[in-house]
């Protein structure tokens, strides 16, 4: 795979994801590319698109946030889990999910625009700190 060259904010943009290690907000990423001199939404939106399209980040679309994740050249259908408390995400590699829905889809003959599947819900930590608090106040 050729390595893709990347210009300065679109490298500084996937920078500020790969630090965050969450799902960021497009808003949020423009809070912290301001110091860089990135200052408008369409400068953000425009760079986020671009890095989308290149499969260096994914588009959480039940969410409208953004996290860093290189998808594999062939990797279909991972499953993306979303904390909504915390917003951590985790790819889990499904290949039998992913044969399933290409099967699934084909029948169906329709032509899907994201090839992962998201659910939302909490994340053990998230999960840990909620049990713990509620039987801490009763």
């Amino acid at each position: 795979m050729n390595k893709l060259k990347l210009s300065l904010a679109q490298q500084q943009i996937l920078d500020i994801l790969k630090m965050q290690n969450k799902a960021l907000s497009a808003y949020f990423i423009l809070d912290q590319a301001k110091p860089l001199g990135l200052n408008a939404p369409i400068q953000i939106y425009r760079i986020l698109k671009k890095l989308t399209d290149y499969g260096l980040i994914l588009k959480l679309n039940s969410l409208n946030l953004y996290v860093a994740h290189e998808l594999k050249p062939g990797q279909n259908y991972p499953l993306i889990t979303i904390c909504t408390q915390c917003q951590s995400v985790d790819v889990i590699d499904t290949p039998q999910l992913g044969s399933i829905m290409q099967q699934a889809l084909s029948r169906k003959q329709f032509n899907a625009s994201s090839h992962y599947v998201e659910l939302l819900g909490q994340c053990a930590s998230c999960n840990c700190k909620d049990s713990s608090s509620s039987f801490i106040s009763k």
